[in-house]
């Protein structure tokens, strides 16, 4: 029996380095884990009994999936409860799920496959924009938030990123900032902030522009101002010189 405990633990730890399985997979190698277990702590515990019977002790061992209870003449009944969780939504066990391994939260991976709006998952920089938090109210503040990591897929040599139960977070906001109002309150001074902080960049931008940037001189329209007429008896017409420029205009009349 050791043996195949022994051998569903490689199997799992196996399971965990490839990539390609999926979590559901995963699980169901955990639950048959789980139930290896507690199949040999019962055989155990018959063997023990079995022991102390044969040396004058009144035992008796049953064997049950959740429970062992073991009895002898000089103490009073011991009984040893085993781990078992069962999901919240459909009253099924759940102690391998993902989200209980994971989060803690009693919920079989059958009813987290139907809902996944309310056991989404959101990665820290989300949480911390969503909901107004900092670093601090999602690594430091007690009880510690639990997470998962998976690759981030906007960096992939940017190693891995944290992701958070959606409803876990809330409730950490809802502390943090003293309920939805609270929260409510928390984005709306968010968004004057960033308002107040757009609008001083942009000031700053327009100083620096004046600053730097050189007075337009604005250019001198000339005006002729023309000498006397001369007329010119060869070609019948008439021209006059600017006295300044020296532009010389030619014309007839009628």
């Amino acid at each position: 029996m050791e043996e195949t405990v022994d051998s569903i633990d490689s199997d799992l730890r196996h399971a965990d380095k490839k990539v390609k399985l999926t979590k559901s997979t995963v699980a169901m190698i955990e639950r048959k884990r789980q139930n290896a277990i507690l199949l040999r702590e019962s055989r155990l515990q018959c063997r023990v009994t079995a022991v102390s019977s044969n040396s004058g002790a009144k035992a008796s061992c049953e064997p049950s999936k959740n429970k062992i209870v073991v009895c002898s003449k000089d103490s009073s009944d011991l009984t040893t409860l085993l781990s078992s969780v069962n999901c919240r939504e459909c009253n099924i066990h759940c102690n391998a799920s993902y989200l209980y391994e994971k989060f803690g939260e009693n919920v079989c991976d059958e009813c987290r496959a139907k809902d996944k709006d309310q056991f989404k998952l959101m990665s820290k920089t989300d949480a911390k924009n969503e909901f107004v938090l900092k670093d601090c109210d999602l690594d430091l503040r007690e009880p510690l938030l639990k997470f998962a990591t998976a690759p981030n897929p906007h960096n992939q040599r940017g190693g891995f990123m944290k992701l958070y139960l959606l409803g876990q977070v809330y409730e950490r906001a809802c502390e943090v900032h003293g309920g939805d109002e609270g929260i409510d309150k928390a984005i709306l001074q968010r968004s004057k902030n960033r308002e107040v902080l757009a609008q001083q960049k942009m000031n700053k931008k327009l100083k620096e522009l004046r600053k730097n940037s050189k007075p337009r001189q604005m250019k001198k329209v000339h005006v002729h101002e023309y000498g006397e007429e001369v007329y010119d008896e060869d070609n019948d017409e008439y021209s006059h010189c600017c006295k300044s420029c020296h532009y010389t205009e030619t014309y007839e009349k009628l």
